[in-house]
């Protein structure tokens, strides 16, 4: 239908009204102009002709990625947004629209962005400012958006993420200046080695502009926070708190509560930058297993796959996957900083374990 009016008459619109991204990718190359609402309710009509007739310049701005294909996105039951690259925080191709996009009738320009300080601490705020111009001939509202990238980290930060917005009303020819608070703890993230939130030290660039994709002016802040320790495998540690994994799946550790990981043939869980420089001579561990017979759990270092095998644990019948024992192996040549996997050759659960140190 689309088709056909655009054949008919080139000065054609396309109002979408839906409450997810469609596949529009001949509509987005062909198509002069689209409009796009949710299901506003019963004024939606009046809504929509009041921006089509330019009564209103429209402002509003997209919660949600749009892709260019389902191509674009991994398995639907998949929803490890960090490891599969999703949404704008992590996404690295080019998407049809991207977060915070929306246009309007009007134009903008973005200046002198400034930082009420250069560095922050922890429990600090800083105060991020910028001057915004109408540059055209219509009033318009504009939505200026804050994002945040840290540079170094322990762990995989997102390209970009949403700090603060602010709407702002520019009549054409006007300037406002914009201010954006910004606190260092909303920059902290779960650190797994240790059970809690850490602001780490690192410089963050600040970025400011009309959409995720669209960012007008950046600048960098210093953050003053801390350095994530090497991470301590000689006590008891969840297996919950991986660092990285591939087909190993969280699960409950019993009926009543706590969670373990369960892995069958090839899944493996990883721990980054293990500090085994006083050396590890055993693992200890939480096992449970349904099956009838045994499986094993392997210890490879810096590799789940092609990583020097360190050790072997036995994995013994419990009779039932919320049974568990403890089993133990011996480990070999474990010294110095390394990345330790845990790689299953059949089905098994992990609630804790431990790399027990020379005595």
């Amino acid at each position: 239908l689309v088709k056909a009016v655009r054949q008919a008459n080139p000065n054609t619109i396309v109002v979408l009204e839906n409450s997810y991204p469609d596949t529009i990718g001949w509509e987005q190359q062909n198509i002069p102009a689209m409009l796009w609402t949710t299901h506003a309710g019963a004024e939606t009509g009046h809504a929509i002709a009041d921006v089509l007739f330019g009564d209103v310049s429209p402002s509003g701005r997209l919660t949600q990625t749009w892709y260019k294909s389902t191509s674009d996105l991994p398995n639907i039951l998949d929803y490890d947004i960090i490891n599969d690259d999703r949404t704008y925080l992590y996404y690295q191709g080019s998407p049809l629209y991207p977060f915070g996009h929306g246009l309007t009738y009007t134009t903008f320009k973005y200046s002198n962005l400034r930082l009420s300080s250069g560095s922050v601490g922890p429990a600090g705020t800083v105060t991020v400012s910028v001057d915004v111009r109408n540059t055209g001939t219509r009033a318009s509202d504009e939505v200026v958006q804050l994002y945040t990238h840290q540079r170094t980290s322990r762990v995989k930060q997102p390209v970009r993420q949403l700090r603060a917005f602010s709407r702002v009303s520019l009549a054409p020819g006007q300037t406002k200046t914009v201010q954006l608070r910004l606190k260092a703890s909303d920059l902290a993230f779960w650190d797994v080695t240790r059970s809690r939130w850490v602001v780490e030290a690192s410089a963050q660039d600040i970025m400011v502009g009309s959409s995720s994709a669209d960012i007008r002016a950046h600048t960098t802040l210093q953050v003053r926070g801390e350095r994530v320790p090497a991470r301590n495998l000689s006590v008891a540690t969840r297996a919950e708190n991986f660092d990285s994994y591939q087909g190993a799946t969280l699960a409950p550790e019993t009926k009543l509560r706590g969670t373990s990981v369960a892995a069958t043939a090839g899944n493996w869980i990883g721990f980054k930058g293990v500090d085994l420089r006083a050396g590890a001579v055993s693992i200890t561990a939480q096992v449970a297993r349904a099956a009838v017979g045994p499986a094993s759990i392997q210890v490879r270092l810096d590799d789940p796959v092609h990583g020097r095998l360190a050790g072997t644990l036995t994995v013994n019948s419990t009779g039932d996957v919320y049974t568990y024992t403890t089993a133990h192996a011996a480990i070999h040549g474990a010294w110095g900083m390394h990345d330790i996997y845990l790689v299953a050759t059949g089905d098994v659960r992990v609630s804790t374990f431990s790399l027990d140190k020379r005595r």
